[in-house]
């Protein structure tokens, strides 16, 4: 079973691409942050290792269970439909196709950089039509990992957003 790193919640990150486009109002962003974290609560309540999501720098990473560990899928899709009004709440800013496009380029880039920099199987991300994005993670794949953590900071540049050149 592979360790699942949700990006939906990197729509948050294309709102702070570029001074020349607005950023989410405050309100919209405190309330995505709580859909969030009453998201992974829920997971929790349903059997799911889900930690709060990390918020970091304009960006937000939400993991499903530990590096290593195995998540049993039937109890993954039953806590997911479970916690579905949750997720359903997290809304993404409005993006034109055109900062869909650079997100996407962005994000590809970001994970052939992880790989150049000696992260071999890191995955490249799925798109949904909104411009949210997620990834499925090995096991054998640990973020906390000092090779992981060498091979981000080397690749900091690529990704989109705060921190980013996007």
């Amino acid at each position: 079973m592979t360790r699942r790193i949700l990006l939906a919640a990197a729509v948050a990150v294309v709102a702070g691409c570029g001074a020349e486009k607005e950023t989410p109002s405050e309100p919209a962003a405190d309330q995505n942050r709580q859909a969030m974290l009453d998201y992974a609560r829920c997971m929790r309540e349903n059997g799911v290792d889900m930690p709060d999501p990390k918020f970091e720098g304009g960006r937000v990473t939400m993991a499903v269970g530990a590096p290593g560990q195995r998540i049993d899928p039937d109890k993954l899709r039953t806590a997911e439909q479970a916690c579905a009004k949750y997720q359903e709440a997290i809304k993404p800013p409005e993006m034109s196709d055109e900062d869909k496009a650079e997100f996407k380029a962005r994000a590809l880039e970001h994970s052939r950089c992880m790989r150049e920099n000696g992260i071999e199987d890191f995955p490249d991300p799925t798109f949904d039509e909104n411009g949210g994005a997620r990834m499925k993670m090995t096991r054998e794949l640990d973020p906390e990992s000092p090779a992981f953590q060498k091979a981000q900071q080397a690749c900091e540049k690529t990704l989109p957003g705060p921190g980013g050149e996007g």
